[in-house]
């Protein structure tokens, strides 16, 4: 079993902290992705509603 020294709890903090930035960045990427999409619904209804 691995002991629980300032090293090992060191390193699993900074491997947590290091997932959570890239899960972070992921919901970031993605909640500008849905954003876009959301803008480009918008402007077609707008268009279709102009055309008629």
């Amino acid at each position: 079993m691995v002991a629980l020294d300032e090293t090992t709890l060191g390193l699993a903090f900074a491997v947590l902290g290091v997932v959570f930035s890239i899960a972070w960045l992921a919901l970031g990427l993605y909640g500008i992705n849905s954003l876009r999409e959301i803008r480009s619904a918008l402007a077609d209804d707008e268009t279709d509603a102009d055309g008629s």
